[in-house]
């Protein structure tokens, strides 16, 4: 999440600008819109504040598919036009307000780098899209330490928005089958809205624990929490319940909503069915219609936050975003957070009074003048951001050719111990920082699934003497440049180098664990690689991974303890070992402290602001895989700290080359690397 993960998108419809709104529900919607601000402010108060995002899925659905079905009893009909142009005139207004002020915001605050991933989702978020765009790029390891981005939030919105494409027509298609058959269109309404709940959540319970990533945000998963809220609204009209049972289910409901924020947190399997606790929770309270808890929440100062809801929630999470930005945070203190809130509210109160509720009330307004509005705000939208993501991409194009390793451009050559080679001053930095994010190995090994894990690239003649085999994670991976450029110089034609990597699959028997389940598939292929690797008997096995530390911050994901992940790596080391062949060990590169790409952006005149203390780069002591390496025969441990650290820092910049494009070294830094890695390695 998204980061990882976002709230609510829900704007009331017409039926809750009446006078016989009910104020429990705008009491609902600010407790919702604050277990997100909360949430996201501060995740460590409330950690499962993201289920505010169910609750507004369950009242849109009550709201929304209850005036539906209330217009379909009365009249046997749905005014598609009439619906759709009240949408477009609640939603669009201030969505587009709030995308144009990003952009905005975007141009002046963030580094141009960030520009072609912004805006891109700027433009999905006014085509109501974004929340596939994340769902593609859950599974992208590239975005597995990207600054998050400032419209992330608008994938809700995307999803209710789909759903209200499809439900009218769902209900019109019910209501004509009720007048053919001569039975109630309500009850052929319920039914309709019953069997896409049902295959909805079926859906959800199934596809969360196969992809847990875009299971959070495709449109099915969440199909049927707006479908309860819908089945919740048919069935006002038939429940009767007693004082006692309002009571219950009223505060009972509350109770699970409330318990879902605070024990529920990102490393479960959500939604699936454990989202069922806060949605069925919130459809209680709305069933209930308990004059207890309906003076608790209507009161004023909550009910305002409830009108202002909308707003409120398009609003802060640019504004935390941005703010993280300006302080150049990776969290809101104490401080940050209370300006972080007020601004919002602020906004949120400004667009409620001078965007939303002008459109909204301004009438009669005509459905072909609403429609034309509503193009008319998404063009401009689309159009805005196109051409700055347009402009960013033709710049940062421009600077993607100009990495090279040259006597301007030492890189890791300038901290030789013996022979250090100079780094001119003046001269522009390779890669451009820009594009430094970019700069990673170019093969598809490095990216690609290797499925059975037997598959890789071999590097060489084929007919070498000696093979050397690479396997780990993308820390490894990283290393296949150098390696590359090794065979493709060395004479005698000794060598052959074959990658056996896979991103996020240390080689290791104890896998990491992704959203509290294990990635059994990684040990599984770990142990067929080891299979092959005992077969084959390589002359040399290389190996490196990433730290326990950056795949706890960048992916979230973990071990049970160290020790078992020490104990993985030693099982699969020891194989080796017992098999004579030999293994070097590269020991974990030292992490920045800061993103070393935005840093140079921001600090052109000083990269010297974007180094990290050599203490700090090298985090705790001890290194999982190279304490599994200690005193096994024929395992040895390559260091090349010495050549990215200088004696007290971790410099940004090294030899006028950029070293890290996050917790990897840029490939053009890894490149100048290769004679200080082959000399480590032995090789010839």
């Amino acid at each position: 999440m998204a980061l990882v993960t976002d709230g609510p998108s829900l704007a009331p419809d017409r039926a809750v600008d009446r006078p016989s709104v009910r104020l429990d529900i705008q009491g609902l919607r600010a407790l919702a819109v604050g277990l997100v601000v909360v949430y996201h402010l501060r995740p460590d108060w409330l950690p499962g504040g993201f289920v505010g995002v169910d609750v507004f899925f369950v009242i849109s659905g009550f709201l929304i598919i209850g005036t539906l079905t209330g217009e379909v009893r009365r009249t046997g009909r749905v005014g598609l036009l009439d619906f759709y142009a009240r949408r477009v005139r609640r939603l669009l207004p201030a969505a587009t307000a709030v995308l144009l002020g990003v952009t905005a915001a975007v141009f002046a605050l963030l580094p141009e780098s960030r520009w072609p991933v912004v805006l891109r989702e700027v433009v999905f978020s006014a085509l109501n899209a974004q929340n596939w765009l994340l769902a593609a790029l859950s599974n992208d390891y590239g975005h597995a330490g990207a600054g998050a981005s400032p419209v992330q939030h608008f994938w809700s919105l995307a999803v209710e928005e789909q759903f209200y494409l499809v439900i009218p027509l769902v209900l019109l298609v019910a209501a004509a089958l009720a007048a053919r058959r001569g039975g109630g269109p309500v009850r052929y309404a319920a039914v309709a809205v019953g069997v896409i709940t049902v295959a909805s959540l079926a859906f959800s319970v199934w596809y969360t624990p196969v992809d847990p990533g875009a299971a959070y945000f495709v449109t099915p998963t969440r199909m049927w929490e707006l479908g309860i809220g819908g089945l919740a609204a048919m069935a006002l009209h038939r429940v009767r319940l007693g004082a006692t049972a309002r009571v219950l289910l009223a505060w009972g409901g509350l109770a699970c909503v409330l318990a879902s924020a605070f024990w529920f947190t990102t490393g479960l399997a959500f939604p699936g069915w454990i989202a069922a606790l806060p949605t069925f929770g919130t459809a209680a309270v709305l069933v209930a219609r308990d004059e207890s808890l309906a003076r608790v929440l209507g009161v004023r100062p909550l009910t305002y936050v409830g009108d202002v809801s909308y707003s409120l929630y398009l609003w802060h999470w640019p504004v935390i975003v941005f703010l993280l930005e300006v302080t150049e945070s990776e969290a809101l203190g104490g401080y940050e957070a209370v300006v972080a809130a007020a601004l919002s509210l602020v906004l949120a109160a400004l667009s409620k009074h001078l965007v939303e509720d002008p459109f909204r009330r301004r009438k009669p307004v005509r459905r072909r003048t609403t429609y034309g509005l509503g193009a008319a705000l998404v063009a401009v939208t689309v159009a805005v951001a196109s051409g700055g993501w347009a402009s960013a991409e033709s710049t940062l194009a421009a600077l993607r050719g100009r990495s090279v390793i040259d006597a301007d451009h030492p890189g890791a050559l300038a901290l030789d111990p013996n022979r250090p080679l100079r780094a001119p001053a003046g001269v522009p930095l390779a890669p451009a920082p820009a594009v430094a994010g970019e700069d990673w190995p170019r093969d598809d090994c490095v990216t690609r699934e290797l499925g059975d894990g037997l598959k890789s690239c071999v590097y060489g003649k084929p007919d070498a003497a000696k093979t050397l085999v690479v396997v780990g994670d993308s820390h490894a991976a990283q290393f296949s440049t150098a390696l590359a450029e090794f065979v493709r110089k060395e004479t005698g034609n000794q060598w052959q180098v074959h990658l056996m990597v896979r991103n996020g699959c240390p080689f290791t028997a104890v896998p990491p664990t992704e959203a509290g389940t294990p990635l059994a598939d990684c040990s599984d292929e770990n142990l067929k690689k080891l299979d092959h690797l005992r077969d084959v008997k390589p002359d040399l096995v290389l190996t490196a991974a990433m730290s326990p530390e950056s795949y706890l911050k960048d992916l979230k994901w973990t071990w049970e303890s160290t020790a078992d992940l020490v104990d993985g790596y030693r099982t699969v080391l020891t194989a080796l070992s017992e098999a004579a062949i030999p293994v070097a060990v590269l020991r974990e590169l030292p992490r920045p402290g800061v993103s070393t790409v935005s840093c140079l952006q921001r600090h052109a005149d000083d990269p010297d602001d974007c180094d990290t203390p050599r203490a700090q780069a090298l985090g705790s002591p001890g290194d999982p895989q190279a304490d599994a390496a200690t005193g096994l025969p024929g395992v040895r441990l390559v260091d090349l700290t010495d050549w990215i650290c200088r004696a007290d820092t971790c410099p940004a910049v090294v030899g006028n080359v950029v070293v890290y494009r996050d917790n990897h070294l840029t490939d053009t830094y890894v490149r100048s690397l290769a004679d200080p890695l082959v000399a480590a390695l032995g090789l010839p």
